[in-house]
């Protein structure tokens, strides 16, 4: 009789278990998601795009990433320890780790490997000068050294160390970028070229892993059940669309779970649509500095001197604030905001002259007596026009010259910017990662929208790197901004506000304001 009741009551807790399980059917859902682009590439190292973020983010995991404060915590990495000095860093690497293939254990190895191809200059990592305050980075991206010799060293399966040639109080951030994300060697060589650019050639350390790749129409994610931490992985997939545009309708029709909105658009959802906002574009207007009267640095600081932005505020969005420097309110240094930190003195009234008088020196100077004929291209949504029309009477009032504004679709747009088809362009800027680099490395810089350079810049950019010191860092990038304001690089106008929304039955998806980073582990999903 006892056995009988034991047997019994064994059966029944057993039902209650099974029950309970079922109860919890927010878990295990798929979740939908539309992207702009397919990504041609899924190789971490050389990774640039927000798509290429968005997956890579998901699938992989780095010695440590980003919570939801932004703050670097462990992931990969069990633990680490920082020298005294901050020179020696030390990760401890999680025991028993694999790749997604159930076989092959991630080691320091592979973040060993991953730090040698992304400081190769054969490799062309675009944010690989982030990282020479490793020792030996710089020499090695220059081609004066070997990779071989860089301060990155794997003692054994589980302990990296990073030597840096000097204190760098971002690097635990950086190293929870997309560059810093492992790669194994004898996997990566039997690509023989081809890696990353499908499923095929990618091995997966993170939450997710990629199912199936059907090319022009969707990615389809399901749960790495290699991962480490798979219990905590609560969707058992998610999957990416790839539509070339953002679709309002596909998130109200349940077509997708979440979705980028516009500000237009969240008037069009009903309350029960939860949304996130962060400040996290810049629009600027970019001189072609290829047309001689905008060669002209008078020419340049009259018309960046010349706007009133206190009286251009009465034509903004609400989700659109008045901008002085590059850099928007949603990057952080140390955890705050790198605008708090730093102010908002664009330079400008340091000036010797004034706008009218910059104006009438540019022209002596281009030995013109008469104003230049320029356009001032930008879109044509958004009340952008009715803004810089106010920017085109003020330019006229103050230096005598009148600026035609010619708005463009987007896709015209972006077409003329990057075959710099333009006088002026007003363009949208916005990090990749939490840094204020990701910023300026698109507005300074041979290869950037503005094609700008010159020594003062590239050793405040540099000093940013190797400052040892927040305060250092902090200096050196605000002394970049200034550069690019005062000589009338970047003329900001106005920080925009962007926006994500979930369906009513979606929870635990987590929002980043860098890049398309959507973060799918914690999401829930009522059936």
């Amino acid at each position: 009789m006892p056995n009988r009741f034991f047997r019994l009551a064994a059966v029944f807790l057993m039902l209650a278990v099974l029950l309970a399980g079922c109860g919890d059917k927010t878990a295990g859902q798929v979740f939908r998601l539309d992207i702009l682009w397919e990504p041609s590439s899924l190789d971490p190292q050389t990774a640039s795009s927000d798509e290429q973020y968005l997956i890579l983010l998901n699938t992989m995991e780095g010695l440590l990433k980003m919570d939801e404060n932004q703050n670097p915590v462990e992931a990969a990495a069990e633990s680490y320890t920082v020298s005294a000095d901050g020179l020696t860093y030390t990760f401890l690497l999680r025991e028993g780790m694999l790749w997604s293939d159930g076989e092959t254990p991630v080691t320091a190895y592979d973040f060993q490997f991953a730090f040698q191809r992304l400081l190769d200059p054969q490799t062309q990592a675009p944010f690989a000068s982030n990282f020479t305050c490793i020792r030996g980075a710089a020499a090695a991206l220059s081609g004066e050294g070997s990779v071989r010799n860089i301060g990155v060293s794997a003692r054994d399966e589980r302990t990296l160390v990073f030597s840096l040639e000097n204190a760098n109080p971002t690097f635990l951030s950086l190293l929870t970028t997309p560059a810093s994300l492992p790669c194994n060697e004898d996997f990566f060589r039997a690509s023989r070229g081809k890696y990353g650019v499908s499923d095929e050639f990618m091995l997966f350390n993170g939450p997710f892993s990629i199912y199936n790749w059907s090319e022009g129409k969707y990615i389809h994610m399901r749960k790495n059940t290699h991962y480490y931490a798979q219990d905590e992985v609560i969707p058992s997939a998610f999957r990416l669309y790839i539509q070339g545009e953002n679709d309002l309708s596909r998130l109200t029709g349940g077509a997708v779970d979440a979705a980028a909105v516009s500000f237009s658009d969240l008037e069009l959802l009903e309350e029960s649509y939860e949304t996130v906002q962060f400040s996290n574009i810049l629009w600027a207007i970019l001189p072609n500095l290829d047309r001689p009267a905008l060669a002209n640095p008078p020419i340049r600081q009259a018309l960046a001197a010349a706007i009133d932005r206190e009286d251009l505020s009465a034509y903004l969005a609400q989700n659109q604030q008045i901008a002085f420097m590059p850099v928007p309110p949603a990057v952080t240094i140390g955890g705050v905001s790198y605008r708090e930190r730093t102010g908002e003195s664009d330079g400008l009234d340091a000036l010797s002259y004034t706008a009218a008088e910059l104006f009438q020196i540019g022209l002596r100077e281009l030995e013109e007596e008469s104003p230049p004929s320029l356009t001032l291209i930008c879109p044509d949504s958004g009340g952008i026009p009715l803004l810089l029309s106010q920017l085109q009477r003020q330019w006229l009032d103050t230096l005598g010259v009148f600026i035609n504004i010619e708005p463009l679709e987007q896709s015209q747009l972006e077409a003329r910017i990057a075959s710099r088809d333009y006088d002026l362009a007003l363009c949208s800027v916005k990090a990749a990662y939490d840094s204020p680099e990701a910023v300026l490395s698109q507005l300074c810089g041979n290869e950037s929208l503005t094609g700008w350079q010159n020594d003062r810049l590239a050793g405040y950019m540099n000093g940013a790197k190797t400052a040892s010191t927040a305060d250092g860092i902090l200096f050196a990038y605000r002394s970049a901004e200034q550069l690019l304001t005062q000589n009338g690089i970047v003329l900001p106008l106005f920080y925009e506000t962007s926006y994500y929304a979930t369906a009513p039955s979606v929870s635990g998806l987590r929002f980043s304001p860098f890049g398309c980073h959507v973060y799918f582990a914690g999401g829930r999903k009522k059936g």
